[in-house]
């Protein structure tokens, strides 16, 4: 199967989108070579990320109810860790090198 390059984008407001070519220079874009097989698990873990915007309005959503933030917090902490597992599988080398010193970093 043919590879084709890909641009994970990632924006202020923690949205994640996909495009075939580099969009806007002020946004986090990850560089990833994948088939057809590789793209559908990639829309897929992105597509987790829909309704999910961290923003001042959710963390008042649910002020007492500390249970639910905290599995809401697991879910995209799983989500995430998902979503960065792919980047480093089909990324370039140079963003594979940028994760992993980024991942050593930030271990919890």
């Amino acid at each position: 199967m043919d590879k084709h390059t890909y641009y994970v984008s990632i924006n202020q407001r923690s949205k994640i989108e996909l495009f075939p070519e580099q969009t806007d220079s002020n946004l986090i874009q990850y560089e990833v070579s994948v088939n057809d097989k590789e793209l559908e698990e990639l829309n897929k873990v992105i597509s987790r990320f829909e309704g999910k915007d961290i923003e001042s309005e959710h963390i008042f959503a649910r002020p007492f109810n500390e249970s639910a933030a905290d599995g809401d917090k697991q879910t995209l902490k799983r989500d995430t860790k998902a979503l960065f597992n792919l980047i480093e599988r089909y990324g370039t080398e140079d963003k594979k090198i940028n994760l992993r010193s980024f991942e050593n970093k930030h271990k919890d």
